[in-house]
């Protein structure tokens, strides 16, 4: 899904999302740099392009459970083979490769934090931008992507349906708070199981009709949306 009715469809229950093999264009990329990235890459820099984000140095924290786990297990299998790796592939299998591969062709010196958490991903992408808003930034591109696991990890982890990627340009506002311990307003059920896909928060913001979101198990920290005062925030 690429479209905002395809997105909203699945928001509301109408549809899910299913595995499938399309490959994220980015033609706004020259093509030298957009080869070294797959799919996952391909996904959050089609995201990072989209022209109502306008890139303008603003900070990026960039969010993923596992990064592009399929490039980096191929290396510990040459690795463990061969002895040897290729430096390009090592050097685009690192967390924070996808954004680096944006700001090089955008020739930005914005500042990035790359994430990775296994259960807290929304919570700790969200702390990390509220941080940053805090301190002074105008805006904050907070960007979630992830995909399926190889199989080989199937047996011990949770595996996303489908490869995706979604950015929330985070400023400051009155229509979200971050609450810990509080339940007021009391949190209605979860839209989604909380995992650590990021996936339910994206399913929060845009479906209005819930007011609170647990966004770890025990339900200590929720997303509270409040009485509307104007644009989302």
């Amino acid at each position: 899904m690429a479209d905002a009715d395809g997105w909203l469809a699945w928001a509301r229950g109408e549809t899910s999302l299913a595995a499938h093999e399309e490959t994220a264009a980015v033609r706004m990329m020259p093509p030298l740099l957009r080869r070294r990235a797959r799919p996952l890459g391909r996904a959050a820099l089609e995201v990072l392009y989209t022209p109502t984000l306008a890139c303008a140095d603003q900070p990026i924290v960039f969010c993923s459970r596992h990064g592009e786990m399929s490039r980096a297990l191929a290396l510990l299998q040459a690795l463990a083979a061969e002895g040897q790796v290729s430096p390009q592939e090592f050097s685009m299998s690192v967390h924070n490769a996808i954004p680096g591969l944006f700001l090089i062709a955008k020739q930005s010196r914005a500042p990035v934090i790359s994430l990775a958490s296994e259960n807290r991903l929304a919570l700790s992408g969200m702390t990390e931008a509220l941080a940053l808003l805090a301190d002074g930034a105008p805006s904050v591109t907070l960007l979630f992507c992830d995909e399926p696991l190889p199989t080989l990890f199937y047996p011990f982890i949770d595996s996303e349906p489908t490869c995706f990627a979604f950015a929330l340009e985070m400023t400051a506002g009155k229509d979200y708070r971050l609450a810990y311990g509080d339940t007021s307003p009391s949190p209605e059920p979860a839209s989604a199981p909380i995992t650590g896909s990021a996936l339910p928060l994206l399913r929060f913001v845009l479906d209005e009709t819930q007011n609170a979101m647990p966004l770890t198990e025990t339900a200590d920290w929720q997303l509270l949306r409040l009485a509307p005062e104007g644009g989302h925030a």
